[in-house]
């Protein structure tokens, strides 16, 4: 039915007069035109859904961020371990004497750097306001603390069921929030600490043709990619699970928060009745990130969440979009990194 063509494909249906849901088709197409989520809200609210309307909610999310994959990480510390990573790939010894980075960067970005990299010391030479250990909001749940400078796991060690399931359900992106939703029910049936777990103590990858490439040019980003998974399962959880999300948004700075953030999102779209909730979390927590006088690595994927979260006004858009154009243009400005032989931090083994 679909060539693969998401854009063509809608643009066909939107226009063929005997298509039963063709003004869910316009919607679509009106949404991948302008970004306006009114429309893509407007696909799903469909009046008479089905599994066509359903497709048509994945075709209008296809290649679009959270819609249908996890940002990359951006945090510096994984940008060393993904090259690290590739050059050991290509045959180079390489060993990490250690790191050094000017502010603290996420717990789960700093483990993630030490799940690809090993063990390696990194020196940080500050925690500037507001400091990324302190919670933006206090909340019941949290899945890191603080040792001094040193993030360690608040929970506890994850079943080897439960890292068993996830390797099997968390390794693709999801074709919709709703898709991933539904693909997660089978970690949504372990227990809430098991999920908790996950969350910090980062398993590594299934051992698959996917993750053995991506091994080679990426290996952060199964860490990234997996957290937003397990946030799915939580909302299996009822109030419980939500209010663990709630809590995780707006806890210590971390890939946990807007990942919890996403599977609210996700909860808004599933349930009318919570869309004008969720949209005060998701705006309230890009707020937070906005004011913050310090690189908030999150902010431009928090800003992206804004932006498909059922309700976002015009001066929620306004803002995230502001958040992205700031960001596209920093990247432009930013210098050329030096050359990976250069860095004072590496030492071969042969060396």
């Amino acid at each position: 039915m679909f060539s693969g063509d998401a854009d063509a494909d809608l643009r066909g249906l939107a226009d063929d007069p005997s298509f039963p849901h063709r003004d869910a088709a316009r919607h679509a197409v009106r949404f991948r035109e302008t970004g306006d989520i009114a429309d893509l809200v407007a696909v799903l609210d469909d009046p008479h859904p089905c599994a066509t309307s359903e497709a048509l909610f994945a075709l209008a999310c296809a290649q679009r961020p959270w819609l249908n994959w996890v940002p990359m990480p951006t945090e510096a510390l994984c940008n060393v371990a993904n090259e690290v990573g590739r050059r050991r790939a290509e045959g180079e010894e390489l060993a990490l004497t250690g790191l050094a980075v000017s502010a603290a960067e996420p717990p789960s970005a700093t483990t993630a750097c030490r799940r690809v990299t090993g063990p390696v010391d990194i020196a940080i030479e500050g925690f500037p306001s507001p400091d990324i250990r302190v919670p933006v909001r206090p909340g019941r749940y949290k899945v890191w603390r603080y040792d001094g400078i040193n993030p360690v796991p608040a929970v506890a060690v994850p079943s080897p069921e439960a890292v068993r399931v996830l390797r099997e359900v968390a390794g693709e992106p999801w074709q919709s929030p709703l898709a991933g939703y539904l693909q997660a029910e089978p970690l949504g049936k372990l227990p809430l600490d098991d999920l908790l777990g996950l969350l910090a103590h980062l398993p590594g990858p299934p051992d698959t043709a996917r993750w053995q490439h991506l091994a080679k040019t990426a290996p952060t980003y199964w860490y990234r990619l997996f957290q937003p998974w397990v946030c799915l399962a939580l909302l299996r959880h009822g109030d419980e699970g939500r209010e663990a999300l709630v809590d995780l948004a707006f806890g210590a700075e971390d890939w946990v928060s807007d990942a919890a953030l996403f599977a609210l999102v996700t909860d808004a779209y599933r349930g009318p009745g919570r869309r004008a909730e969720v949209r005060e979390l998701v705006r309230g927590r890009l707020d937070a990130a906005m004011t913050a006088m310090r690189v908030v690595t999150i902010e431009e994927s928090l800003a992206q969440l804004m932006l498909i979260t059922p309700g976002c006004t015009p001066g929620d858009r306004t803002l995230a979009v502001a958040v992205l154009t700031r960001s596209s243009a920093d990247e432009e400005d930013e210098p050329e990194p030096p050359k990976p032989a250069k860095r004072r931090w590496w030492q071969r083994r042969d060396s």
